[in-house]
């Protein structure tokens, strides 16, 4: 099913269980409340389903922001301000308490960022005990009928269960376009690889924190429902018990399935009614079901069963892992979709230390525009160190000069320097594992869109721009396939693709050769050509000697963090001191280091 039609059908049902629910005398006072339980319960299921499933947060403390959505209701019924003023109003004040605590998430591991919303549950809990004169302390509050402009009229509790199931569609259809699109491309990208998500110019902390904002304020909309279909708000509804069912059902249905919150948010709802008046069966229940998921069904019922129906990756034929590729048609592609490389690389007098360590010493080098440079060394010899360096992943402890072009390095952060066209790949490729290749590199390709823009290359949207790089790297067999499943050296061609994506000037490349058979290394020398013979500005390490001898125009030797010799590859062959370095002090090569 389409995307589209996956939404029209969403409405549809919506719309029709609205209608359903509206119709006077179909449903009584006993079977509304069961079917607005499930709608509100749904819409804050799938707030803490949304944040787990794309972001990898978990979060105790969304009582809180259902609390805000339901006791602002109140307060705006209170004064006959109308309900979508409420619904507005709330959704803004959860969204900005969901920024300011986001901002924390990627500083803490799972289990200190789950204690941190557990904290904030609790501090909730105290504040509406506490603020009587807005939330009626322990006692509760009773909430008037609310006014409806789209209506044109107050609502009974027949329109206000009609209001809570549209608001349950309304978040259903708005969580679906926000986690299928490009925001959630982004929020699984930082979830699976941080590091690598920064180097594409994405801003980790940004995106959680946005990413928090956004499940905040869904999760206001089921105080919102609360409030008016209860009629009553009682502190218990935001209590950490709340919390716990929120939790449950979340793992029940599955972390980040629409259908799973609803799911579990009927199993939440139907376990009590069901074991009314049998004291502790609801627990018992809830506890057993989630050990039963956790065993048998680790990523819930509705993803666990769709699995089963259909694999989530299908593994190429082994024979095909890669297809040859023509370096004039990575020329070509990068003549078509990034912008000539005309900044140049500078470093001068670089050290770095870790603590008393010290891993670079008055590095100097160069790469001008639109040449490949290598970085070559035995190991520990800082090659690493210094890529991260260029990169913003670590600071120099002292430098008299790191520029890209006209741009000073010195504080930029690694995110911004993607955005001033630095790339790059990795030594063991660091895909995103639940973006497909297609969508690692869509992902990339919509980062580099500014970029692009800026240069001309307007002709092209971010999805032709993957399928431009996806055909030339001769990736179409695996175009939808999760990287897990994938040869090693097809991660490695997909890491660079991605990279390409990105419309980069110059890009580092962590040993592209290491860990390859000669047919996977074929594979990157025609990249690497292609892209040399476009100007695409390389800096590439590798262990490979020969293989960066062969692409480099001009070789860096590091030693114990010092640069050991500079020069062309022919020259650099013959440096004596690079004998003895990798070879030892009678210059004979040892098997490895000819390898």
């Amino acid at each position: 099913m389409t995307p589209a039609l996956r939404r029209l059908a969403t409405v549809a049902a919506g719309l029709l269980l609205a209608l359903l629910v509206g119709w006077p005398g179909l449903l009584g006072d006993y079977g509304q409340f069961v079917v607005a339980s499930i709608a509100f319960y749904a819409i804050a299921v799938m707030a803490v389903s949304v944040l787990a499933g794309l972001c990898g947060i978990w979060s105790m403390g969304h009582t809180a922001f259902m609390a805000i959505g339901a006791y602002m209701a109140a307060q705006f019924a209170l004064y006959s301000w109308p309900v979508e003023l409420a619904i507005l109003c709330a959704a803004a004040a959860a969204g900005a308490a969901g920024f300011l605590l986001g901002f924390s998430a990627g500083r803490f591991s799972v289990l200190y960022f789950g204690l941190l919303t557990l904290a904030l549950c609790m501090a909730a809990t105290e504040i509406i005990g506490h603020w009587t004169s807005v939330t009626g302390g322990d006692e509760g509050i009773a909430v008037l009928q609310a006014r409806s402009i789209l209506l044109g009229r107050t609502l009974d509790l027949r329109g206000a269960v009609v209001m809570t199931v549209l608001l349950a569609t309304l978040a259903l259809v708005m969580v679906d376009v926000v986690a299928r699109g490009p925001i959630g491309r982004r929020w699984l990208a930082v979830k699976s690889q941080r590091i690598a998500a920064a180097a594409m110019g994405l801003r980790p902390h940004v995106e959680n924190a946005t990413a928090f904002a956004f499940s905040a304020a869904i999760a206001s909309l089921a105080g919102v429902g609360i409030a008016f279909t209860i009629s009553y708000l009682d502190p218990i509804a935001f209590s950490l018990d709340a919390s716990v069912q929120l939790i449950v059902a979340t793992v029940i249905g599955g972390a980040g399935s629409l259908l799973g919150a609803v799911l579990g948010a009927v199993f939440i709802v139907a376990v009590p009614e069901a074991a009314r008046g049998i004291a502790n069966v609801s627990v018992f229940v809830f506890g057993a079901a989630t050990i039963v998921v956790l065993l048998f069904m680790r990523r819930g019922i509705v993803p666990s069963l769709a699995g089963w129906i259909k694999p989530r990756s299908v593994k190429a034929p082994v024979a095909a892992d890669i297809l040859p590729i023509d370096p004039s048609a990575i020329e070509a592609l990068v003549r078509a979709c990034l912008p000539p490389a005309t900044e140049s690389l500078a470093i001068e007098h670089l050290d770095l230390r870790f603590g008393g360590v010290k891993a670079l010493q008055d590095i100097t080098l160069a790469a001008p525009a639109g040449s490949t440079l290598g970085l070559i060394g035995p190991n520990g010899a800082g090659k690493t160190s210094l890529l991260n360096v260029i990169g913003g992943f670590y600071r120099a402890s002292s430098a008299q000069r790191i520029r890209f072009g006209e741009h000073d390095l010195m504080h930029r952060s690694s995110y911004a320097r993607a955005g001033l066209g630095m790339g790059r790949t990795f030594q063991h490729a660091e895909l995103f594992a639940e973006l497909t290749v297609r969508e690692n590199i869509a992902a990339a390709a919509m980062l580099g869109a500014p970029r692009r823009l800026a240069a001309g290359l307007t002709d092209r949207s971010p999805d032709a721009i993957a399928a431009t790089i996806v055909a030339a790297l001769g990736l179409s067999a695996y175009a939808e396939s999760y990287p897990p499943a994938l040869p090693f050296g097809v991660q490695k061609v997909a890491d660079i693709g991605r990279a390409l994506a990105l419309a980069p000037s110059l890009v580092a490349m962590d040993e592209p050769f290491s860990g390859l058979d000669e047919r996977e290394r074929s594979a990157i020398r025609a990249i690497l050509r292609g892209m040399r013979g476009a100007g695409v500005t390389i800096l590439i390490i590798d262990h490979a000697v020969q293989e960066v001898l062969q692409v480099a125009d001009r070789i860096v030797v590091l030693e114990f963090g010092k640069v050991l010799a500079e020069g062309p590859p022919e020259q650099i062959r013959n440096d004596p001191d690079v004998h003895r370095a990798y070879f030892g002090a009678d210059g004979a090569p040892s098997r490895s280091a000819a390898a």
